[in-house]
């Protein structure tokens, strides 16, 4: 990673998506970019949206969703930028989480 950083220079932006595997993000658009848009379109609010996350490539969006969840067995950077932290993807800690977000509407 830190060698691709250096390689890149800033055109591109690597960062971790699980299994050892790398993604390459153009600068400024990444999953959180993709929700603005969408929030745009059907005006609604970032602190409406509930995100979860696994990887690095999760950081921008859990940073820019109301309701972020990390995953248990998550990277620690993703732990640390989540809300909350919830059992593994193992697990039904997903389906756990939006199930009482929608008994909160």
């Amino acid at each position: 990673m830190a060698a691709l950083t250096d390689l890149l220079a800033g055109d591109l932006i690597p960062v971790s998506s699980g299994h050892g595997d790398i993604d390459l993000i153009i600068p400024g658009v990444h999953k959180a970019y993709g929700l603005s848009k969408l929030c745009k379109a059907w005006a609604i609010s970032s602190s409406e949206l509930a995100a979860f996350g696994d990887s690095g490539n999760d950081i921008e969006m859990l940073e820019y969703a109301g309701f972020s969840f990390a995953m248990e067995n998550a990277q620690p950077a993703v732990k640390k930028t989540a809300v909350k932290v919830i059992g593994t993807n193992n697990q039904e800690s997903v389906f756990d989480i939006i199930e009482a977000l929608l008994l909160k509407v």
